[in-house]
């Protein structure tokens, strides 16, 4: 008996672990499609045109909407929301952290070319696509941001990637129109946040048919 709780305990310290790895992953790569300075992903893509109309950080707004995301999900799934899921409200912090720090990392490094940018933007969206399965797989919290696709996809019966791209698609709509109303005009959405919005989707898609 002992032998199968260790066993058990040994799984949910490699599965958390994945987890954190994963949040890590993504905040590094967050910022470096970010500091391409050709927009940024699609998913904080709200969250960084506040932080150009307002004095607070990339990071600390992402936090904010990321328990927004775990309020939506609150509302969606109602009584099936899985009480395991409230951690979710201490990703926000630990994603904002990261995303704060490594954009700090970055800025002291010399911009690259415009092809280099693009290319940093097509693979980190390759990457963030990776650790949303890696999360998916660990089978423990959701990132709140996929946590709310999930309950969504879970609603209505379809496939995550789908509506992942649907999802990121609004969540840029949304982005353009805050610029357009703090800014008078659009700032912070540019070509690298329609590629992310596009690609990111099918390539979760598409790594889900290899690791199961």
């Amino acid at each position: 008996m002992r032998e199968v709780y260790n066993l058990i305990r040994v799984d949910k310290i490699k599965s958390y672990g994945l987890f954190l790895l994963s949040l890590y992953i993504m905040g590094l790569v967050i910022s470096l499609v970010t500091q391409a300075h050709l927009g940024t992903t699609s998913i904080t893509s709200p969250s960084y045109v506040l932080s150009l109309s307002f004095p607070l950080s990339f990071g600390l707004l992402t936090m904010f909407l990321n328990f927004l995301f775990v309020i939506l999900q609150i509302i969606i799934l109602r009584k099936d929301f899985p009480k395991l899921q409230y951690l979710q409200l201490i990703i926000g912090p630990i994603l904002g952290l990261a995303i704060d720090f490594w954009s700090y990392i970055i800025l002291l490094f010399e911009q690259p070319a415009y092809w280099l940018k693009m290319l940093m933007v097509i693979m980190g969206c390759a990457v963030i696509a990776f650790s949303t399965v890696l999360q998916l797989k660990a089978r423990v919290v959701n990132n709140p941001a996929e946590g709310i696709v999930k309950a969504i996809s879970s609603k209505t019966g379809k496939n995550f990637g789908m509506i992942k791209l649907y999802f990121d698609i609004t969540l840029v709509c949304i982005a353009m129109i805050i610029s357009l109303i703090t800014l008078n005009n659009i700032y912070g959405v540019r070509e690298g946040t329609i590629i992310s919005a596009l690609i990111i989707g099918p390539f979760i898609k598409k790594i889900q048919q290899y690791i199961h």
